[in-house]
């Protein structure tokens, strides 16, 4: 009886001879090779008509497959809990190789991965495995004749061999696995589901043997739950790395799109700085008269501080569209954002004689969002209406509108330009195509992409007279309320 069951099989024993009571228990036994069987046990005690117990007839069932396949699946629930927790791919194949092990005695086992040169393997896990083995193996070739692994990724099919010392697959490893002593390796292929290989799962003995059905069975479960953790994390880099090149591009669409307006906004930045000056020297001006005048200087300066943070406000708007990488998210007041857009095109729109008018929702609760992009959508959105007009004479007009409907924000900008065809309301939001001659095709892509990371939807719409009317909503969940 394994010694950690020996208690509760002496008490069972015990209830049946004192108590007279049938007794029923699983319990596991140590066999000679060192294996593990599981046993369920019936008894009921015999007695006489003194009521003394003459013989207990008992049943001993072999139940070792029915408790492997249940260790097996609470492992297998675990293992997909830490999936779908996005736990470390490392922890999750320890975990996994360490479920299997625990099921037969003496079996160490491994994951290999396959490099992304699809030709070498790497090390995944092997706690059990002597880790001069492990680095001995890691950064090997797959190939015709790589062991019971390289072989089995090259295949793209299980692998066993029963006898490392004798199979030919192993002929250039043999020293490698003999001062271990291992003499029987079995390898199953992690595919992808396009088929193509991901690694290895393996099972080793130190002696020579086939697998039994039981081992099989829980290579098979293990090399699935493998592949489904190995294609988790190469699908999460590959979002990443997605998420990475379309920040890449924004930022370069946004450098882009401030270069372009690079005239705009020096005459932008010019006035306050003028204006700034002029107060200056009319503040001084004030104090030098034989009798100074302090309230005049005093407006004279008020209007300097207001000129000059007007000037800082529009240089710091531009920093932080020039600024590259993904700020955290925080509290955004879109009301002021637009606003703040305005500052930096009013330039741009007065260039061509287009008129700025806005309709703002005081109502409009704070978001939590990426300024920097919102900002971007902004732009793209108001110069495309700027350029949708610029060649149609003056009196133009981009309105832009703000307000609060069923839990979201809504957002308009709209102009009086050429308009749109209803097949381009879709098109125009397909990366690269562009009604405009040096257009690139990306603005309105990456807009739309951006108010969906948020939560929302853009859509753009014609004009029943002239013009198009860009709308974007942004979901309210979560968002502060300015007390008044």
């Amino acid at each position: 009886v394994h010694p950690e069951d020996r208690p509760a099989v002496v008490q069972r024993a015990e209830m049946e001879t004192t108590q007279r009571v049938d007794s029923e228990i699983d319990f596991r036994v140590v066999l000679p090779d060192g294996g593990i069987k599981h046993l369920h046990s019936i008894a009921h005690p015999v007695m006489d008509e003194s009521g003394e117990i003459t013989e207990i007839v008992g049943t001993l069932m072999d139940v070792t497959e029915r408790k492997r396949a249940e260790a097996l699946r609470d492992g297998e629930s675990h293992i997909l809990e830490m999936i779908a927790r996005d736990a470390r791919l490392e922890k999750t194949l320890e975990n996994l190789v360490r479920v299997v092990e625990a099921q037969f005695a003496g079996l160490l086992c491994s994951v290999l991965l396959l490099d992304e040169d699809g030709q070498h393997v790497r090390h995944g896990a092997a706690p059990s495995l002597p880790q001069p083995y492990t680095d001995a193996i890691d950064g090997l070739c797959i190939g015709p004749k790589a062991g019971s692994c390289g072989t089995a990724m090259y295949r793209r099919e299980p692998v066993v061999v029963a006898d490392i010392l004798q199979d030919p697959l192993w002929e250039s490893y043999r020293e490698v696995a003999k001062p271990y002593g291992f003499r029987s390796c079995w390898s199953t292929p992690i595919l992808a589901h396009s088929g193509e290989a991901l690694g290895s799962f393996a099972m080793y003995y130190r002696e020579p043997r086939s697998p039994s059905p039981a081992e099989t069975r829980a290579l098979e479960m293990a090399t699935h739950l493998a592949g489904i953790a190995i294609e988790r994390k190469l699908a999460r880099e590959e979002r990443e790395r997605l998420r990475q090149a379309r920040a890449d591009l924004a930022h370069v669409t946004r450098m882009t799109t401030m270069g372009e307006l690079t005239a705009s906004l020096a005459h932008e930045i010019k006035q306050p700085i003028s204006a700034a000056v002029t107060d200056a020297k009319t503040c001084l001006r004030w104090l030098r008269r034989d009798d100074p005048d302090v309230a005049e200087a005093g407006e004279a300066a008020s209007r300097l501080i207001k000129d000059v943070t007007r000037a800082a406000d529009i240089i710091s708007g531009i920093n932080l569209m020039f600024k590259k990488g993904a700020p955290p998210r925080e509290l955004v007041d879109i009301n002021e954002l637009i606003q703040e857009m305005i500052v930096l095109l009013r330039s741009e729109a007065s260039r061509y004689s287009i008129s700025i008018h806005c309709d703002l929702a005081n109502d409009l609760p704070q978001i939590m969002g990426d300024r920097v992009q919102l900002q971007q959508v902004f732009m793209n959105l108001m110069l495309n209406g700027i350029e949708a007009m610029k060649d149609m004479g003056p009196g133009g007009e981009l309105t832009i509108t703000s307000q609060y409907d069923n839990r979201q924000l809504v957002i308009s900008v709209g102009d009086t330009g050429i308009g749109l065809q209803p097949e381009q309301t879709g098109q125009i939001f397909d990366a690269f195509f562009t009604t405009k001659p040096q257009g690139t095709g990306m603005g309105l892509p990456i807009s739309r992409s951006i108010i969906e990371s948020h939560g929302g939807r853009l859509w753009a719409s014609p004009n029943p007279g002239r013009g198009a009317t860009f709308q974007f909503t942004l979901p309210s969940e979560g968002a502060l309320h300015q007390v008044a």
